[in-house]
């Protein structure tokens, strides 16, 4: 065909020769005839993946690299006695593997990841396309037999049907049947001129469609089944299909109540059989992706598998009839699925539905749109944008419903509404993934596309040329970069076990207890105030942010082969005691984390807490470092009395390493002499345990009135001071020692916590405060790091994280430099959204080079 693309011709041609050269390889038992296959299937894999940077090299490359195959093949007619020809001589063969390798050969080296670092690389997954022909079969089918008999004042009338058609959208795993086939999964309303209040119940709807386009609607498709694959024809055989008569579509699916039709389109017309239903959807009006948003917490996890579905999806169908209807988060829905009739119907959120009429059409769903005013010209793009960023928001965009409004006003307004979330990441608390937000930021930009602009009066191929490379800027800038995180956080390979929303919980979730600001170490509690200062929400999404980090390593440890930690790592806090009354210990999963008590004040043997400090600094720890156990010693009734209690914490520190094996000892406190039976202490415990403990102190509050504290200035003690949730080192800190090359601190302003006597927390600032949430990070690592099995890189270095110059040394990688030379800002956000071996390679190569 002379208006055929030279990409899509020379893919077709490739791969037909690549089949038969396998198959021949089988047959004759040639090896290096099916190794040529081989070859031949990576090129048509280049060729038909090829990014945008890459696309103008291939076009000019494409008119040689056929001639060299027809050259193969000797002849187009002969192609089996051309490659057997070749093949019976393996050295020709050889050379003929190597001449076929050069064409990919530089352009692989240029797109791979840094080779110097083959623990980053990450592999692309293969696009798995439905075929354009695939997909107008399918909608053009349907909309032929989207009409009924139906009775109307006593006379039977042909008419068009208002069924409401559900397709399923499924990331590519799922897609393909066989070779030849391609499946559609879709749910039916059985009611014409459907409405939420005629609605019976829906039916359960297989479609299989031939994915080449060699059929036509007088003759069968043919397949070849050189490979022992199931064929269109052998598959539909065994299913016993009949035919199913014009207009017969609307009793059939009425027919099918609590079964699974399965639909074949073959010779020009519908075939169909009844098989078991896979799923019981509830006979109830489909729930709204905007509505989920409002009524639902969706976690990290739900929200990147659901984006991306709706992204593969919308470039799985860009170029098709499906784009006629809106893709928006009102007409992407999902069903209620139950077991059985009692059980109330479950929602999951990696089954979302399209849902469409076949017979409408939107104007504001054409490909381009030149609408006067109008700064974003394809709409279908432009939605896909607003719906990521509702997406990764949790919350649906808000929309002037001023009527007055021009439409390119209404249009330009809600884009930059958009536009204007995607850069206030206040509206993303917990959800802090650059990759999403970039893909959503290109997708909404104005001139993402302008590359391959729209051209007016175009011909045919100019046409399906400039939709293929807008697809291809779609997949490079949207799709992969989604794909691409979740293989990071290995969520991509079981989403389907992604559990079912719980009942609404947002009204819960999202409301935030509102408490005033309280100064260093005050006794007396805050009195509360309506709204929290700009500091305080700022601590608070810190805090969530690493929560969410948390949360990610607990999902992927098992995916990417970590180890159950034999012993969980221990956390020893030396402070005011804790009190287990306060809300957060009666929290799922607390109690049996507070393994050890020792009050070294009253010898109490339950856990209490007269003054509130250690309350709030247990507490922070529980949040930091979710997977520790957690023990805790009263070394004083309140910070003032911590003057005449170095004896006490004497004896906690050794209590601490000898009885509660404790990996980590955090005190939050500090003395301005140095007091000998503490430095005896550490040092004795230091020996005991060769090392392997780590010690962390609060440097002071005093800024520059006063040095830094001790322990924290001991050789044997990390230092921590306090920033706020920016990284800025605030100026209660003392000032850094002229011998000492970097400072670490972390968030330790207006920090949100438990307190004693109190139901609510209040917010505290202090190096002390600091302090708790570097043990708490520095024990969420040792987690991570005492999970990596024997054959990892790093393995044998992972044991000096135990020690202080090994957890100086992960601090550093992980910390960013400030305005201030050498005051270094500790966070884990460099860990998040990362592949295992990037995150890994990270922490072990700090520690290796120790």
């Amino acid at each position: 065909m002379a208006t055929e693309d030279p990409l899509d011709f020379a893919h077709a041609a490739i791969v037909q020769v690549a089949n038969i050269a396998s198959s021949l390889g089988g047959e004759s038992k040639r090896p290096v005839c099916g190794r040529l296959g081989a070859e031949l299937f990576l090129v048509a894999d280049y060729i038909d993946t090829a990014g945008l940077d890459q696309e103008k090299r291939v076009r000019l490359r494409i008119p040689k690299l056929l001639r060299d195959v027809e050259a193969i093949c000797n002849a187009r007619t002969k192609i089996r006695r051309g490659l057997g020809q070749l093949t019976t001589h393996s050295r020709d063969a050889e050379e003929v593997i190597a001449h076929i390798q050069k064409f990919t050969k530089c352009d692989r080296k240029s797109s791979k990841r840094d080779e110097s670092d083959t623990i980053t690389s990450t592999k692309r997954f293969t696009r798995p396309e439905r075929s354009r022909h695939a997909n107008e079969l399918f909608y053009l089918t349907l909309r032929e037999q989207m009409c009924c008999t139906c009775q109307s004042n006593g006379m039977r009338e042909h008419m068009e049907s208002k069924h409401l058609v559900r397709l399923l959208l499924q990331p590519p795993a799922q897609q393909a049947t066989s070779n030849s086939l391609v499946q559609f999964d879709m749910l039916f309303s059985s009611t014409p001129f459907w409405n939420e209040s005629q609605l019976s119940y829906w039916q359960d709807v297989e479609l299989l469609v031939p994915s080449n386009n060699h059929t036509s609607n007088k003759k069968r498709p043919r397949f070849a089944d050189t490979d022992g694959q199931y064929t269109h024809a052998n598959i539909m055989a065994a299913k016993q299909m009949r035919q199913v008569g014009q207009g017969l579509f609307c009793s059939l699916i009425g027919q099918g109540a609590n079964w699974r039709i399965c639909l074949s389109i073959q010779e020009g017309g519908l075939q169909h059989c009844f098989e078991p239903l896979k799923q019981r959807v509830d006979h109830v009006p489909g729930i709204s992706l905007a509505k989920i948003l409002r009524s639902y917490h969706l976690t990290a996890r739900m929200k990147v598998v659901l984006a991306y579905i709706i992204a593969y999806s919308v470039w799985q169908y860009y170029d098709s009839d499906w784009m006629k209807t809106k893709w928006t988060s009102e007409t992407i829905q999902f069903m209620r699925e139950s077991n059985t009739s009692a059980d109330q119907g479950k929602l999951f959120t990696w089954k979302p539905y399209l849902s469409i009429h076949l017979n409408d059409e939107d104007s504001q769903c054409y490909e381009y749109s030149k609408i006067a005013g109008m700064v974003h010209d394809y709409p279908r793009i432009r939605a896909l944008g607003i719906m990521l960023v509702e997406i990764g928001t949790g919350f649906p965009l808000h929309k002037d419903e001023q009527q007055a409004q021009p439409s390119a006003a209404k249009v330009n307004n809600e884009l930059f509404t958009a536009i204007s979330y995607t850069q206030d990441e206040k509206r993303w608390r917990d959800f802090d993934y650059p990759d999403y937000m970039s893909a959503a930021r290109h997708y909404l930009a104005p001139d993402t596309f302008d590359q391959v602009p729209y051209v007016e009066e175009s011909s045919a191929c100019e046409w399906r040329q400039g939709i293929k490379q807008r697809r291809n800027i779609l997949y490079d800038k949207v799709v992969f970069p989604l794909e691409d995180l979740l293989q990071g956080t290995k969520w991509m390979e079981d989403y389907t076990n992604i559990a079912p929303l719980d009942m609404p919980s947002k009204a819960t979730t999202m409301q935030e207890t509102p408490v005033a600001p309280e100064g260093f170490e005050q006794d007396k509690m805050p009195k509360p105030k309506k709204k929290r200062s700009k500091s305080e929400k700022d601590a608070s999404k810190w805090l969530s942010r690493l929560r969410g980090f948390n949360m990610e390593l607990a999902q992927v440890a098992r995916r990417v082969g970590l180890n159950d930690v034999s012993r969980r790592v221990r956390i020893a806090i030396l402070d005011t005691g804790y009190d287990d009354n306060a809300p957060i210990f009666f929290s799922s999963g607390v109690e049996g984390r507070l393994k050890g008590w020792k009050d070294w004040v009253d010898g109490s043997g339950q856990p209490e807490d007269c003054h509130g400090h250690g309350t709030h600094l247990v507490a922070l720890v529980l949040k930091c470092a979710p997977e520790a156990d957690i023990y805790v010693a009263r070394i004083a009734k309140s910070p003032i009395e911590l003057l005449d209690s170095s004896e006490n914490v004497a004896k906690a520190i050794s209590w601490a390493s000898r009885e509660w094996e404790a990996d980590i000892i955090s005190m939050s406190f500090g003395f301005a002499d140095e007091q000998p039976c503490i430095s005896g202490a550490i040092r004795e415990a230091q020996y005991e345990r060769k090392d392997a403990i780590l010690f962390f102190a609060a440097a002071s509050n005093y800024g520059a009135n006063d040095r830094e504290m001790f322990p924290a200035r001991h050789d044997s003690v990390i230092s921590i001071r306090g920033t706020n949730a920016n990284g800025d080192f605030e100026d209660f800190n003392p000032p850094k020692h002229e011998d000492e090359s970097a400072v670490f601190g972390t968030l330790g302003l207006d920090v949100p916590s438990a307190w004693s006597n109190s139901d609510d927390e209040v917010y505290k600032s202090g190096t002390s405060i600091a302090t708790a949430i570097a043990a708490g990070i520095a024990g969420c690592l040792l987690g991570y790091i005492s999970s990596h099995p024997p054959e990892r890189p790093f393995y044998n270095a992972k044991y000096r994280a135990w020690t202080r110059q090994g957890m100086h040394a992960i601090f550093r990688v992980l910390s960013s430099n400030t305005l201030k030379a050498g005051y270094l800002y500790l966070t884990v956000w460099d860990l998040i959204g990362k592949a295992e071996d990037v995150r890994w390679a990270k922490l072990g190569g700090a520690l290796s080079e120790l």
